[in-house]
């Protein structure tokens, strides 16, 4: 036996309860009795979400960071400046819209009228060079343009 387990034995010896304490808690423990309105089921789903919400809470990553909530300052410290923005981020610069080149055409296609389509769709397969058409109107071309074979 180790020196540990010996003195653990020598201590729990030593320790000793009145008779009539031991007899009143083994009375009020034959006494106790296990809820039986609350199911096995119900009892482990609440377990776990209760385990999910501590771990959840201890976890976070807002805990490690040492994260504070916006405008909140800890006791005892100073706030230097209070920018609008943090400083590592870049300006917000306004986006220009683009025109479509395609729009003209897009709203031919979409009133039904494909003749214009069909022309620059074969001007287009002419010429590789030029920028192509979107996917969009390159599937309608494909669809609705009949391919003549050449003279």
């Amino acid at each position: 036996m180790s020196n540990w387990e010996r003195q653990y034995h020598e201590e729990v010896s030593a320790l000793a309860s009145p008779q009539q304490l031991d007899v009143q808690i083994l009375q009020q423990a034959k006494h106790y009795q296990h809820k039986k309105d609350i199911g096995r089921l119900l009892s482990k789903v609440s377990l776990s979400g209760t385990v999910t919400a501590a771990l959840l809470l201890l976890v976070h990553p807002a805990q490690l960071l040492g994260a504070l909530a916006p405008g909140r300052i800890p006791e005892g410290e100073v706030q230097i400046s209070n920018p609008t923005k943090p400083q590592w981020q870049a300006p917000i610069l306004p986006t220009i819209p683009k025109e479509d080149p395609w729009v003209s055409l897009h709203s031919q296609v979409a009133a039904g009228n494909y003749i214009a389509l069909c022309s620059e769709w074969r001007k287009r397969r002419k010429a590789s060079a030029d920028a192509p058409l979107p996917r969009e109107l390159r599937r309608r071309a494909q669809k609705h343009c009949r391919i003549l074979p050449k003279p």
